[in-house]
């Protein structure tokens, strides 16, 4: 009967049906995206893992089975362009997956975005990358880790093994070590999701309860035609019911409509094809179980404080106080969770998780459980001040009567806003005390090529490539090598010198006197002179003057070549060293020369790096700087360093955070509005008599403001309150002191403001409908 109460009640038996599955559905389309995570995310790395290479055995030589491969990581417009450089040794050499043969010299295997890329006028610039190469085949989907990934092979003849970056394999598909994230992780992971989801469950016992006044007072003409408690508690659970199912429903829909969309993200590199967003079957099935469970449960629970009788609900006289010792066990249960950890420092494993994930929940939970006793004594204050306007009178006097239904449709956001603060109050705490410490960069762009890729005498060609190169202001260039002392290197030959007891080799950059100012504090130079770094952290040694180097000294006594020589200046002075994050990517402090000083045609394998300024208002000028760097040397690495001091990854997961907060506010705002407009129709006729006795519309709609305002604002303080608690302990589990981003607990505390403002004026059309004197009439 409660079911067909549900779907057969007329016109607003089903406008509240539908309000019920919508509410239910927006809430289980999130749960099922929730359970289908784990699945994404295994699919991504499996496909990711299939594509990491196998090394050949060290020492091996050519084989049947073998393959030449350079790995080519750049980008295009800033987004992420990943390639490989591949020449079999042999016939059976080792295919990458998504491919049925490996692309020959000149041709080119892409993946169906960077196909798409490059046959539309976007990807005109793109196509200056690849020279001369036809495309012969397209990646499939076995060989991609999401949709829209830029991804090629590229086929060779000119691959050599003794290059730097070339290595041999002998097949695709390495799983290598499981991958164990630190219990640091683990915290931000498990408190983020229980701080996202735990206001999904308060959302959706909200949802199972819209319409509730209007099924009270059915359950009463129920009692008058001879049905008895038992009976109706049953009538309620199985409309619940009925509700919560359509809603299962409607959220299955949701949950396959946005797999689609969601194919289109990327995080970190990894993203998910639809056919990887399946709910995992445990998870899944607890959603499906816990819906309708749950509907029976709250609405039974909710139903204990509601006497039906014959006559009417005993509800519409003043309620009962409602009592406060209860409410804050939860929170304290939560504390009592959390504390042990918090005194005992940070753990791993099930135990210490499900601890974590336990004291969290009920800390959030506690929240909502306080907000309902704290707007009722508010809002009695609030009544016995008897201060403010007709609009604030009016929204107060509805407050006081009818505080649950306000209560109840605020504690999601409660619950959201006060998980998000505590988290956000995690991250910025724990990477702001130098858990991962940024290091800032000099601004500008670095060519590189490495292992003598482009020799000495080519350096002065690449060097007037890269600064003709459209965009490019200013090019500077220097050579980058080692040496070892003649003593020690005549030893290794011999055979004569322990592995342990072998030491660093020498750094040494050659470069002109403007480009060594770059990297160390130069009295004065001029060419011809040389420098001894001096290394502030006192780490790597310097040679002395008029000592005898060996220039790229031989690291084994299989490599049987003759390094050069050469003498360290009696006249070279002692310098120290720039910040070395203006030098990041070179080598350590050790020697600095001038080309007169050292003939950089002595470095057999230099490693050469081109530190360019580009035109800040040509923003593809890095673009024309990557297809100048293949054309030199399809290796050439291309990295571009900015005055940005943040951490990228934690500036990441900060914006992640901040983003999955405001969309479940968002989520929890439309339920807001499907509880506002339902309690507007419910009161239609006292609207419509209001308006009879001419009260101004504007003044019903400023209390339609005050009555939304009241219960967000009493929850927003409990909210920042218990979230700086929470975030405060779990700051305290990983010991490290109290760092609030204020920034970010405003965005999120704006964003529930901003939702407030967007119900009352959605709602003012349906208000501005239901005040007609006509709405009086009845038959």
């Amino acid at each position: 009967m409660g079911a067909r109460f549900a779907v057969t009640g007329g016109r607003e038996g089903w406008i509240r049906t539908a309000l019920t599955a919508l509410g239910v559905g927006l809430g289980v389309a999130v749960l099922l995206l929730a359970a289908a995570l784990p699945n994404a995310l295994n699919a991504a790395m499996d496909r990711q893992w299939a594509r990491a290479t196998v090394p050949a055995v060290e020492g091996t030589g050519p084989s049947d089975h073998s393959l030449l491969t350079a790995s080519l990581n750049s980008a295009y417009r800033e987004v992420p362009l990943h390639g490989r450089v591949v020449q079999p040794e042999g016939p059976h050499a080792p295919v990458p997956p998504g491919l049925s043969r490996l692309p020959g010299p000149g041709e080119l295997a892409v993946s169906p975005a960077l196909a798409d890329l490059l046959s539309s006028p976007d990807g005109a610039l793109l196509k200056g990358r690849f020279p001369h190469l036809r495309i012969t085949a397209e990646i499939g989907t076995a060989g991609l880790i999401h949709p829209g990934e830029l991804l090629f092979y590229q086929g060779s003849d000119a691959l050599r093994r003794s290059v730097g970056g070339v290595e041999r394999i002998t097949a695709f598909g390495d799983h290598g070590a499981p991958f164990r994230t630190s219990p640091l992780v683990v915290l931000a992971i498990s408190v983020g999701c229980v701080a996202l989801l735990a206001p999904v469950a308060v959302f959706i016992a909200t949802a199972v309860r819209f319409g509730g006044e209007r099924r009270d007072r059915r359950l009463a003409a129920l009692r008058l035609v001879g049905a008895d408690r038992p009976t109706t508690c049953r009538i309620a659970a199985g409309e619940a019911l009925a509700g919560a199912l359509l809603g299962l429903f409607t959220g299955t829909a949701l949950f396959l409509a946005l797999r689609i969309p969601l194919s289109s993200l990327s995080l970190f590199n990894l993203g998910v094809f639809p056919s990887d967003v399946v709910p995992d079957t445990a998870l899944g099935a607890l959603v499906a179980l816990a819906v309708p469970l749950g509907s029976v449960g709250v609405t039974l629970f909710t139903m204990r404080r509601v006497t039906v009788e014959p006559l009417g609900v005993t509800r519409a006289a003043p309620p009962l106080r409602r009592r406060l010792w209860w409410r804050p066990l939860l929170p304290a249960a939560g504390v009592a969770l959390l504390l042990p950890s918090a005194i005992g420092g940070l753990h791993s494993g099930d135990a210490a998780n499900a601890r974590l994930i336990l004291g969290t929940s009920l800390l959030l939970l506690g929240v909502a459980a306080l907000l309902p006793w704290l707007l009722e004594a508010a809002v009695a204050r609030l009544g016995r001040a008897g201060h403010g306007g007709q609009s604030w009178q009016l929204a107060v006097r509805r407050l006081q009567l009818s505080s649950t239904a306000a209560s109840r449709s605020v504690s999601g956001i409660t619950v959201a806003v006060a998980g998000a603060i505590a988290v956000q109050l995690l991250l910025s705490s724990t990477w702001s005390d130098g858990l991962e410490q940024p290091r800032s960069a000099a601004a500008g762009t670095e060519v590189s090529t490495r292992d003598g890729a482009v020799p000495a005498a080519r350096v002065p060609e690449m060097h007037a490539r890269l600064r003709a190169t459209e965009g490019v202001l200013d090019a500077r260039t220097l050579l980058t090598g080692y040496a070892d002392t003649a003593r020690h290197q005549q030893a290794m030959a011999h055979g004569f010198s322990a592995e342990d007891d072998d030491p660093e080799p020498y750094a040494l950059i050659v470069a002109d006197c403007p480009t060594l100012r770059r990297q160390a504090h130069l009295p004065t130079c001029s060419d011809g002179d040389a420098f001894l770094a001096d290394d502030p952290e006192g780490v790597h040694r310097t040679p002395h003057p008029g000592e005898r180097l060996a220039l790229d000294p031989v690291g084994s006594r299989a490599d049987h070549r003759t390094p050069a020589t050469w003498t360290v200046p009696t006249t070279a002075r002692r310098v120290t060293v720039v910040d070395r994050s203006l030098t990041r990517g070179l080598p350590a402090p050790g020697l600095f020369a001038t080309p007169k000083a050292l003939d950089p045609t002595l470095l057999r394998r230099p490693g050469v790096s081109v530190l360019l300024r580009l035109d800040p208002a040509r923003p593809d000028a890095i673009d024309h700087v990557r297809n100048t760097a293949a054309r030199i040397d399809i290796r050439a690495d291309v990295v571009t360093y900015t005055t940005d001091t943040g951490n990228e990854a934690v500036d990441l997961a900060r914006r992640g955070l901040t983003a999955g907060a405001a969309a479940v506010l968002l989520l929890i705002g439309s339920g807001l509005l499907i509880t506002t407009v339902e309690q507007l129709r419910e009161r239609a006729r006292l609207l419509s008599a209001l308006d009879a006795l001419g009260t101004p519309r504007a003044l019903l709609g400023r209390s339609v403001l005050w009555q939304t305002a009241v219960p967000v604002a009493l929850g927003l303080t409990l909210a920042i309150t218990c979230g700086l608690a929470l975030g405060a302990l779990l700051v305290h589990m990983v010991g490290r002191p109290l760092h609030p981003d204020w920034w970010a607990i405003l965005t999120i505390t704006g964003t529930a403001a901003a939702v407030i403002l967007g119900v009352t004026a959605l709602s003012l059309p349906l208000l501005w409908r239901l005040m007609r004197p006509d709405g009086l009439r009845t038959e």
